[in-house]
């Protein structure tokens, strides 16, 4: 075993994502310096897969082999490491409109995942251990988590129950997600950080910024649905009115607005992402959402060709960098033994 891990060890980890989206898993392990020798990518959203051309078209590591129901799992027998990040759509309390889970039509897709470890694990000509990880919304019905918990261990031969941790214990956003995996877990030591000290301008009234939606809050009534729902993020240009009641800043809000003459219709497309054009507040900019999520800066805001719109979107649906790196950082050890 000792000679298998020092030879993985020199030519690196052969890592297969599944549903990728940005590659945080790749950021992930860059970050505990765990050495890649092939990262095979599966995913098929057209935004994502322009962020990944920019950043990684000259890597000779970097594989993107599409669409995960095209994979035959046979084709990576001898993988190291498996990650997927499965859709949430259906399974996530913010769909009030269709929980039908794992029997959802992007859910379901959790079910390939499990096929091509059934193929990599009947194919395998090699003994060392198939690692996997995998991350869902912690949100879904206790039904789903069971089913989740009890099929990827009958595919792997393993009971692997599923670990809670909020991203805001080493982020500076929260974001509550289950985990599985088989790679040995150490419960996380808290980091410094927060929302304030990632922002470029502005104040915050919260140490930890919201969950990061895939959709933002407007420019005009938005500050409503930030009190009333508790839903996306603002910054605010004046720390004094920051500092008021709920409902002093919605008494006021709609004078400073009106004063503002903000107009949606012209500034559209043309936003500085740092002005505070109603007088009141911003929303982060893609910069600041790479910071919440732990991703490094310009992976995805220096990227041309995605709107802003898309890039919150790829952002939101990516993995929280520094939370997949404490999970993957046993690897290094491992493979240093």
């Amino acid at each position: 075993m000792k000679n298998e891990t020092k030879e993985i060890t020199k030519e690196g980890l052969t890592v297969l994502s599944l549903f990728d989206g940005i590659s945080c898993c790749l950021l992930a392990l860059e970050k505990n310096n765990i050495e890649i020798k092939h990262y095979y990518s599966s995913e098929i959203d057209k935004n994502a897969l322009l962020i990944q051309k920019t950043n990684l078209s000259a890597d000779t590591r970097f594989h993107q082999i599409g669409d995960v129901r095209q994979i035959n799992g046979e084709d990576y027998a001898n993988i190291d490491l498996i990650c997927a990040g499965s859709p949430c759509t259906q399974l996530s309390s913010i769909n009030s409109k269709d929980r039908s889970g794992l029997e959802g039509e992007e859910s379901s897709l959790f079910y390939e995942f499990i096929r091509i470890i059934k193929e990599i694990r009947t194919a395998r000509t090699t003994n060392k251990p198939l690692q996997v990880l995998l991350e869902n919304v912690w949100s879904m019905k206790k039904s789903e988590k069971e089913k989740i918990t009890k099929t990827l261990g009958e595919a792997m031969n393993l009971d692997i129950q599923p670990i809670f941790i909020d991203s805001a214990i080493v982020a500076p956003a929260h974001r509550r997600r289950l985990y599985w995996t088989n790679i040995p877990y150490t419960p996380i030591n808290p980091v410094d950080i927060k929302y304030q000290d990632i922002i470029v301008n502005g104040w915050v009234d919260r140490e930890k910024a919201n969950v990061l939606l895939s959709s933002h809050l407007t420019l005009t009534h938005g500050i409503e649905r930030y009190f009333k729902m508790n839903i996306g993020n603002i910054i605010y240009m004046d720390e004094n009115f920051g500092n008021q009641s709920k409902s002093s800043q919605l008494l006021q809000y709609p004078m400073l607005l009106n004063n503002s003459s903000y107009n949606w219709t012209e500034t559209r497309g043309k936003l500085d992402e740092y002005a505070f054009y109603n007088d009141c507040y911003r929303i982060p900019s893609v910069l600041e959402c790479e910071r919440l999520m732990t991703i490094k800066d310009g992976w995805v805001s220096n990227v041309s060709g995605v709107s802003k719109t898309g890039k919150y979107k790829a952002i939101g649906l990516s993995m929280t960098v520094d939370v997949i790196s404490h999970l993957l950082s046993p690897l290094l050890l491992k493979h240093l033994n």
